[in-house]
């Protein structure tokens, strides 16, 4: 069991298996043996889905396990993910990626969001003569580890009670800046909330594993 302030590792055998974890996670139902339901896998895997009789969102995805999670369960703003490449919509901006979903779902102050954005970028490494540029920029004139960035910078800022990571996020990025996310997502844990980083490869991550 996951508790407010903790951080811990998940280490799993495969792909398949980490996908499917990722979807039980940010779905926030408690999920029995067997089968299990999601709400939000969809935004990996583009596939019409249809309500059942349960009034459970389901979809079709070859051979891995269904996820399954009632409709009536999925809280939104309780659980958010980091995808591992950043996961930003591409004829967005990276300000409009990371500030929209804050002002659809939560209706923030525009000026707390702007010190809460700067707080975040200089915790995650980014040097403050590069924060306008930065936010300006489209993801297709970003590097990689800049697009991973910007995913990371959005789910902070959303402030949810359960934060899933994707570790290959930490893949292919300099020393420096793994540390200082991974030190940005302890010090968000310390505001009360629950980090979960799920791999299916090793990783440097140093957090507490779950066994």
């Amino acid at each position: 069991m996951l508790h407010a302030g903790e951080t811990r590792l998940l280490q799993l055998a495969s792909r398949r298996e980490k996908h499917a974890m990722i979807d039980s996670a940010i779905g926030e139902a408690a999920c029995a043996s067997g089968s299990i339901e999601i709400v939000q896998g969809d935004r990996r895997h583009k596939i019409k889905s249809i309500i059942g009789k349960f009034v459970e969102r389901r979809h079709h995805d070859g051979p891995i396990p269904l996820i399954w999670q009632p409709v009536t369960e999925s809280m939104p703003g309780r659980a958010g993910w980091v995808a591992a490449n950043g996961g930003l919509i591409s004829n967005l901006r990276i300000w409009e990626n990371v500030t929209l979903p804050l002002w659809y779902h939560a209706r923030r102050d525009p000026l707390e969001t702007e010190q809460r954005v700067r707080h975040w970028l200089g915790m995650l490494g980014l040097e403050q003569p590069e924060f306008e540029a930065f936010m300006a920029a489209q993801p297709h004139r970003l590097e990689p580890w800049q697009r991973k960035l910007a995913g990371l910078l959005r789910a902070l800022l959303q402030k949810s009670a359960v934060l899933t990571v994707d570790a290959f996020l930490f893949e292919d990025v300099k020393t420096r800046l793994a540390d200082a996310w991974t030190k940005a997502l302890e010090s968000y844990a310390a505001e009360g909330r629950t980090v979960l980083a799920v791999a299916d490869i090793a990783t440097g991550l140093p957090w507490e594993r779950i066994e």
